[in-house]
């Protein structure tokens, strides 16, 4: 039996695992969000369906608990709250609050890359009222998106300087105490997903994953439809990308924990940063442990109960360059009424996926793009890159689901070429 108490901030199934892996060890977990009745609730030790954005009442859980340690990932916002709940709580953890802004404000994330000289996209930060003199010298189409939302929400992309002001005045209006947001010029390279853990203020990577986008609506965002490990690219992207994220926590201080990073790069222009983050990546943690033999469960578990001696061992054993190929495929869907899930309910059950969720039932409406993080997403993984193509191009091709007139609401992906 540990002498570790675990508090595990979050209980979607992106947790499941995490919280039976730390009870079979003999880890008490307790687990809190406002998400009632979740499958990582049912394998804790103690719940709570709580509001993490309340500091004050899950500290005082933590408290009550006893607990020892706290962990989470996956998302900006609960890293952001277990920073703040550590910090009150007197739990150690990898950032302090000074910390959160190097990793949550893009304002404060683009002018330490600048002052660092690390490549990023050109941009400014702009301010209410909006003026669009504030835009000179930068390339149109622009992103522009706010500067501490999480989940992709509030990005849009501007072709016109009337464009950005709309979208500015739609965001204040949602958002009355946002006051700022940033621009940034369109990049239009190929983006990879870079996952590390910090160890003593070594940047340890992970694995590199090319990351695939698909523009269904012209004018909007193109949408993440396939990730992949290891990347075709990541023999050439992993020491510069190291490097980049190496001088980064220099600035920042971070000594240890989970460090991602999302980015282009080319052999022209390098590695250049569209967003870092001290916490793991959602929805690739199965792909991590297939292609690149590295379980994030196992490294969040073993840090959070200070077991150094196992954090090294996993770091040395991890395969970065890749020792197998996994992918998730994610679909999104047109607005409608949903009628129809009998293919996407198949698909769930083909032999050669390892894991699947549907994020919408039959009777429901689905809404506009974005609104749910995806349609559905497929954990696949095969022994060879060509064994993953002709899979992908299986599931793409026969993927399907009707609304109640039959039509298809299924987005088409792209097929991605070498």
């Amino acid at each position: 039996m540990s002498d570790t108490k675990l508090l595990v901030l979050g209980s979607l199934t992106e947790f499941t695992e995490l919280v039976r892996k730390a009870e079979s060890r003999g880890i008490k977990t307790v687990v809190v969000d406002a998400n009632p009745g979740t499958d990582a609730k049912k394998y804790a030790s103690r719940s709570y369906d709580a509001d993490i954005r309340d500091t004050e009442t899950v500290a005082s859980i933590a408290k009550q608990e006893g607990v020892t340690a706290i962990t989470t990932s996956f998302s900006d916002l609960l890293l952001e709250e277990a920073v703040k709940i550590a910090d009150r709580a007197g739990l150690p953890y990898h950032l302090k609050p000074e910390q959160i802004p190097f990793y949550r404000d893009k304002g404060v994330m683009k002018r330490t890359l600048q002052s660092l000289g690390l490549s990023s996209p050109n941009g400014c930060v702009l301010h209410e009222p909006f003026d669009e003199n504030e835009l000179a010298g930068l390339h149109f189409p622009l992103v522009i998106k706010p500067l501490d939302l999480y989940g992709s929400r509030g990005i849009c992309i501007a072709k016109t300087a009337e464009d950005a002001r709309i979208h500015f005045q739609k965001m204040t209006q949602l958002y009355p105490d946002m006051h700022a947001m940033l621009a940034e010029e369109y990049q239009s390279g190929n983006e990879y997903n870079v996952q590390c853990w910090v160890r003593n203020g070594i940047v340890h990577v992970l694995g590199i994953c090319d990351r695939e986008k698909t523009e269904f609506i012209p004018g909007t965002i193109p949408f993440s439809t396939r990730n992949v490990y290891p990347s075709r690219s990541v023999e050439t992207i992993l020491d510069p990308a190291r490097e980049l994220l190496q001088k980064y926590i220099g600035a920042t201080g971070q000594k240890d924990g989970p460090l991602c990073m999302q980015c282009f790069a080319d052999p022209v222009n390098g590695v250049c940063v569209n967003e870092i983050a001290a916490r793991f990546l959602g929805y690739e943690h199965e792909l991590l442990e297939d292609a690149c033999h590295v379980s994030l469960e196992d490294l969040l578990i073993a840090a959070a109960e200070g077991n150094d001696q196992e954090v090294d061992k996993i770091l040395e054993e991890c395969r970065p360059l890749g020792d197998g190929y996994a992918a998730v495929l994610y679909f999104w869907a047109k607005e409608g009424r949903l009628a129809d899930l009998g293919v996407a309910k198949e698909l769930c059950s083909h032999p050669q996926v390892r894991l699947s969720e549907l994020f919408y039932s039959e009777g429901e409406t689905v809404g506009p793009v974005g609104e749910r993080p995806y349609f559905a997403r497929y954990h696949i993984a095969a022994e060879s890159r060509a064994e993953l193509e002709q899979l992908t191009a299986e599931l793409t091709g026969r993927m399907s689901a009707k609304d109640d007139q039959g039509n298809e609401m299924i987005y088409k992906t792209e097929e991605v070429s070498d």
